[in-house]
C-alpha cells in the first residue's frame, strides 16, 4: 500500500493577526489524528490582509482519503472553509 499527500487550504472566518494565526495552527495540529500525519502548516497571503493556511498531510492508501480529514477541520469554529487542493501519490 502506498501513501497519499495532501494539500488543505483552510480559510478562517475573518483577517487573523499573527497570534491569532498561532493559535489556530495549534487547534489544526491537535485535529490530525493517526494513521494520518501532519506534515507542515504554511500561511498562505491571499489578498487585502486575508491569509489561510496551506496544510499538509500524508495518509495511507486505506485509510478512505483525505477528504474526512478536510470535513473535520471545516467544522472548526473560526474556520470558514477547509478545501482539499492537491492531491498525489508518494
Amino acid at each position: 500500500m502506498g501513501e497519499v499527500i495532501a494539500l488543505i487550504r483552510v480559510m478562517p472566518t475573518e483577517i487573523l493577526n499573527d497570534e491569532q494565526m498561532d493559535e489556530l495552527k495549534k487547534r489544526i495540529e491537535g485535529k490530525i489524528k493517526s494513521p494520518a500525519k501532519l506534515t507542515r502548516i504554511d500561511v498562505k497571503d491571499i489578498a487585502f490582509g486575508l491569509r489561510a493556511l496551506d496544510v499538509t498531510v500524508v495518509v495511507p492508501d486505506a485509510e478512505g482519503g483525505v477528504d474526512p480529514i478536510a470535513e473535520e477541520l471545516a467544522k472548526m469554529d473560526g474556520v470558514e472553509s477547509a478545501e482539499v487542493v492537491d492531491v498525489g501519490r508518494i
